[in-house]
């Protein structure tokens, strides 16, 4: 089961909608526990994969991908409370190289912090990967080095502005390719304010999903100069920006290049080999599996992340084909959403029934009746929410 962050929504934060907030989350361990689920670790799921080998019953691998700071401050402490463990996909960019363990949780319930002054912006230190691996609660698998998009050809699709402008959000990628030091702080620092104003957006994709695009950069300093000398932010204010800079673009056709093959495989096993590295040398333990940041993969990704050393990589959660038991293969796992938040009609629904979230696990089970249960929950929810005004 998929997860990503638990607890409070980040001030400005573009991926808000991936948060579980933590009575939620505190909720569905309690329904876990509740049902005779059994939380176990990815050796356990491969071992049973690859050589079938026993599990306990109603087993279920709990995973947090990209590392955030309150897996350790939030998740990791409301594990502990109902005696489960679960696993953190950490990307090696984002490590924070702060050094001694911040407060959590387990600090506000004692009372030696107050739990609205607890820190939530952020990615983990290894300080604080090394603390979860020795509790027992949560292991530290691999997702990669970048976690990043890069352009994959030459056609722009948008430029950089001011937020809001033309209902732009700035792409926070932008900023952590130009800063790639400074990721592990970029929901504070905001890098992505860092891009010059008129920086062409080049057609992207995940960066671990096929080759990459180089520009030559002359196109990039034309239009940012030009912008510049335009006024800067104040240019967008006029209703052609737009319609100037794309004359100035078609004036000046992008140069660049694409990846070879052979650059694509090196960048690829570099990016898969040193991100293995890094976790390892900072934790001090083995990295044996990988989860696809995005889910962004090639056939030939999967052949590399084996060259890698990878037991085992995700498979892409929408391929329900695979229900991750003993005789389909061992080294590809499945996993499906936590269902919160889910959408209504545009609308994001922070919070669901606990009932929700094991239907959820029964359905991805093939439990009979398991996806009207899921419906069920999903109409009471919606009763109670915009007839009863109550969550």
């Amino acid at each position: 089961m998929m997860y990503h962050g638990v607890g409070p929504e980040k001030p400005g934060w573009a991926w808000n909608h991936l948060l579980v907030r933590a009575d939620v989350f505190d909720g569905q361990m309690r329904r876990l526990k509740e049902e005779g689920w059994t939380t176990i670790f990815l050796g356990d799921l491969y071992a049973h994969l690859a050589r079938n080998e026993p599990l306990p019953p109603k087993p279920v691998v709990l995973t947090f991908d990209d590392g955030y700071l309150d897996n350790w401050v939030f998740a990791a402490p409301i594990l502990a409370k109902y005696g489960h463990r679960a696993v953190v996909y950490m990307t090696s960019d984002f490590v924070d190289p702060a050094g001694s363990p911040r407060p959590t949780l387990d600090d506000a319930w004692a009372g030696r912090v107050r739990e609205e002054d607890l820190p939530v912006e952020g990615f983990l230190s290894f300080a604080e990967m090394r603390r979860l691996e020795e509790s027992g609660v949560m292991e530290v698998q691999g997702h990669a080095k970048t976690h990043t998009w890069y352009p994959c050809g030459p056609r722009i699709v948008d430029y950089h502005r001011p937020a809001g402008v033309d209902g732009y959000a700035p792409k926070p990628w932008l900023g952590w390719n130009r800063h790639p030091e400074r990721k592990f702080a970029y929901m504070t620092e905001r890098l992505e304010e860092t891009v010059p104003w008129g920086t062409p957006v080049f057609e992207h994709r995940k960066s671990l999903a096929g080759k990459r695009w180089f520009p030559d950069g002359s196109l990039e300093k034309r239009l940012v100069s030009f912008v510049e000398g335009e006024g800067g932010a104040r240019f967008f204010e006029r209703p052609d920006w737009r319609e100037r800079l794309d004359a100035i673009a078609r004036k000046r056709e992008a140069g660049g290049r694409l990846e070879t093959e052979e650059e694509f495989d090196d960048r690829i096993l570099f990016e898969l080999t040193e991100s293995k590295r890094i976790l390892e040398a900072g934790i001090g333990k083995h990295i044996d599996f990988l989860c696809w940041p995005g889910g962004g993969r090639s056939p030939r990704t999967l052949e590399l992340a084996g060259e890698a050393g990878y037991l085992a990589t995700t498979t892409h959660f929408h391929d329900r084909t695979r229900r991750n038991l003993y005789g389909q293969k061992p080294s590809e796992t499945n996993r499906t959403g936590c269902g919160t938040p889910w959408q209504w009609r545009g609308v994001r629904v922070a919070r669901t029934d606990p009932g929700f979230f094991t239907a959820i696990l029964d359905e991805f089970n093939g439990v009979p009746g398991a996806v009207w249960r899921m419906r069920s929950y999903k109409i009471a929810f919606l009763l109670r929410h915009f007839l009863l005004g109550r969550d």
